[in-house]
């Protein structure tokens, strides 16, 4: 976490109390991000959504997880700064 800014590490440390761990699975970060999981198939296909780890990455249908690192970064830099 030392890469994450104050307002990241606040964020962080609030959804870790919920969940509990650090990697959350598709349905979590879809709630999170107040997106179907349909929509972060999308996001991981375009290349433009959260960071994810594929899991079981042997086979074509691994288990998708995402850091919840990512997840905090991904909301928190899409911000714009408004003077």
């Amino acid at each position: 976490m030392k890469s994450l800014t104050d307002e990241q590490k606040e964020l962080y440390s609030l959804l870790f109390k919920e969940y509990k761990k650090a990697q959350l699975s598709q349905k979590e970060a879809s709630k999170i991000l107040g997106v179907s999981i349909a929509t972060l198939y999308r996001l991981r296909a375009s290349g433009i959504g959260p960071s994810y780890k594929k899991l079981d990455s042997a086979g074509k249908n691994g288990t998708i997880v995402y850091p919840l690192q990512s997840i905090i970064k991904y909301l928190t830099e899409l911000n714009v700064k408004t003077a």
